[in-house]
């Protein structure tokens, strides 16, 4: 499970981070010519390419990429086989993005390497996600912000923007945006922590130098800076979209999402 820890109104929010177009197709299944871990992206499978044995951590994201040229489709994702048994699951997974840069790309790739390795049955153990530690936050500079603020306020022709944010140099901004919509953080019950609470916890052990506080101190600064480049991603699409970004969620929340939109689908059925 990849954690996304994060710094919002003075508490520390624990988040699942996950595709959001991905859905379990099968359950407990060992198929002949498929095996566990693997992606096949139109009958291509990654076990079988050159790519397998790369060290880039990005070859998951180039591997579909590439046997995606000619025929974009949704793709499938099988996990480790549950425990003392020969059985998996099966995912199927929607076309990733466009390119943006190669920081974004690391943190598609390792969404992809957790559903690899997630265990049917299980919570597998977290790994923690720094936007800072892949560079997710190296291109939203504050002056590519502040001009990317003046393009949208002094042009009010929208179909004249990507050529404008082009020639600025800033189009990077809104496709950061764009890639990032394909991710979804829930908040894991039960574990948000006190802002306040953490930091006196830390403030009592910094004589001690320990690895627990080492640890804990790591992970107070990996949820610090998680919040200051989500903020500015959050700010980058208020300016674009005029409206708020919803890519964390607490489970309460995604249910009354799920029921909207079924409730929409069922109106425009009936319409």
């Amino acid at each position: 499970m990849l954690i996304l820890p994060i710094v919002n109104r003075r508490r520390v929010l624990n988040t699942k981070i996950e595709l959001r177009n991905k859905s379990k197709v099968k359950s407990r299944v060992n198929y002949e010519d498929t095996s566990k871990s693997d992606i096949i992206v139109n009958r291509e499978k990654f076990s079988e390419s050159s790519f397998k044995n790369s060290r880039d951590i990005n070859a998951p994201i180039d591997f579909i990429r590439s046997k995606s040229l000619l025929y974009p489709r949704d793709f499938l994702v099988t996990t480790k086989e549950e425990r003392n048994t020969k059985f998996y699951d099966v995912y199927r997974v929607a076309q990733p993005p466009k390119k943006v840069n190669s920081n974004l790309d690391k943190l598609y790739s390792k969404v992809i390497l957790d559903l690899l390795n997630e265990i049917p049955g299980e919570n597998h153990r977290g790994r923690y996600i720094s936007f800072e530690d892949l560079g997710i936050g190296d291109n939203l500079t504050d002056d590519k912000i502040a001009i990317l603020q003046r393009i949208v306020k002094d042009e009010k022709d929208l179909a004249k923007w990507p050529i404008l944010f082009e020639e600025a140099g800033i189009a990077d901004l809104k496709d950061t945006i764009d890639f990032v919509k394909n991710f979804e953080c829930t908040v894991i019950t039960d574990t948000t922590i006190p802002e306040e609470s953490l930091y006196d916890t830390l403030t009592a052990l910094s004589n001690l130098k320990t690895r627990d506080y080492k640890n804990l101190k790591r992970y107070y600064d990996i949820a610090k800076s998680n919040a200051e480049i989500y903020t500015k991603i959050s700010y980058i699409n208020k300016i674009l979209y005029d409206k708020p970004l919803t890519l964390i969620q607490s489970k309460s929340q995604k249910q009354k999402q799920l029921v909207k939109k079924m409730d929409e689908t069922e109106c425009s059925k009936v319409a």
